[in-house]
């Protein structure tokens, strides 16, 4: 399928989920949100929300009573309901919207849940860590007219928007070909894991490390840089292999527990290929290969170097001085995913990270995943979800 079809495509689906949705919200009223899920990521979103003068919080739900407690404090003002149980919170008629930020093994459960509720959900990544998840929430979205979007934060970022239309719209490189990125880190003590770009060491929760409730490194963490990757490919993929697994302390094999390093190549459904690596074993002083998270998107008339901050623009045949673009500087890409969803919602429309964006990049990471694990080629087609 052509770059043109899709965007096309994309366009059509959210002019009939608009048509199809049920009452435009009054401009003036507030959107009421049920939190599920206020630990750390939770209570990040919990903090931006109650700041906002079109949202209220009715109600918070937590397995821990001491961050149940804690939220319901930050949220004071609005003075919401507690709940242990996030079907609970589901029934309270008031709630309009939900914001998901658990464990991942549990979002694909509580998303379809809340969209059967007629709920708007916000769900943090990764969608689901299995296709049947994938599946699952594909399904309740489809059977609903609520508004469902997926934490894939950089696609509230006008900076990478704007790459994208200068790859497929303006044509700057011409026909894009291939795309090379990575995230790599400098190794972490043992102990503690290091947080993707931040640089920070901190400790994770139990079930970050087992990788039947993570859905591994490539799932739970990756999923954000291949996301990027589909969005510049204008495509998903139709297969992957590679190989992963924990380096240090000591070598273990990938399944046992979270990786530390893996690579995967990827052949998109538009002949694309995806040369993507991650790795935490990655000395900040390295020249030769710079350390951090970059794209390079490669084209028959020229290539853009890309990270979250600036791009470049080289001619392939160096007929012109690169040309650098820098972004905007201080965006909060959680406040502008915020206000892509209250948006949505208020003009029954799909958000810029909608259901599709979601599933395409949950099934992209467990393909890749799966494809570590199993040591073959795995196909877009075994996953067994239709998009």
């Amino acid at each position: 399928m052509s770059t043109s079809t899709l965007v096309r495509r994309r366009l059509l689906q959210g002019a009939a989920v608009a048509a199809a949705a049920s009452v435009v919200r009054a401009q003036g009223d507030p959107l009421r949100f049920g939190m599920i899920g206020v630990g750390k990521r939770g209570n990040a979103h919990l903090t931006r929300l109650v700041e906002r003068s079109d949202v209220t919080v009715g109600a918070v739900c937590d397995i821990d009573p001491s961050a149940r407690d804690a939220a319901q404090s930050a949220a004071q003002a609005d003075d919401p309901r507690s709940y242990a149980d996030y079907r609970e919170l589901l029934r309270q008629e008031d709630i309009e919207a939900v914001l998901i930020a658990t464990p991942c093994y549990l979002h694909a459960e509580m998303s379809a849940a809340a969209l059967e509720a007629g709920k708007h959900v916000f769900c943090e990544k990764p969608l689901a860590i299995s296709a049947d998840q994938v599946k699952l929430v594909l399904d309740a979205a489809r059977k609903s007219n609520a508004v469902f979007q997926i934490g894939q934060q950089s696609r509230s970022s006008p900076h990478m928007q704007g790459v994208v239309r200068e790859i497929h719209e303006s044509g700057l490189i011409g026909t894009p070909l291939v795309i090379k990125a990575q995230r790599h880190s400098t190794p972490s003590r043992p102990g503690t894991r290091r947080d993707g770009g931040s640089g920070q060491q901190r400790r994770f929760p139990g079930w970050y490390n087992d990788v039947k409730l993570s859905g591994d490194l490539i799932v739970e963490n990756a999923i954000h840089n291949l996301d990027v990757c589909n969005w510049l490919a204008g495509s998903h993929p139709v297969s992957v292999y590679g190989h992963g697994k924990r380096y240090l302390p000591e070598p273990m094999p990938a399944g046992t527990v979270m990786m530390d390093g893996f690579s995967v190549e990827y052949i998109y459904n538009n002949d694309m290929h995806l040369d993507y690596s991650q790795l935490y074993l990655h000395p900040r002083a390295l020249k030769i290969l710079p350390n951090g998270m970059w794209f390079v998107i490669y084209g028959d008339k020229g290539t853009i170097e890309l990270d979250y901050s600036s791009w470049t623009f080289y001619d392939i045949y160096g007929d012109s001085e690169p040309v650098e673009h820098k972004g905007v500087e201080g965006l909060d890409l959680t406040e502008e995913a915020h206000n892509d969803f209250v948006r949505a919602v208020r003009e029954n429309r799909r958000p810029i990270a909608d259901i599709e964006v979601a599933a395409t990049a949950a099934l992209t990471s467990i393909m890749g995943r799966e494809a570590i694990y199993q040591q073959r080629m795995v196909t877009w087609d075994e996953m067994g979800v239709a998009l």
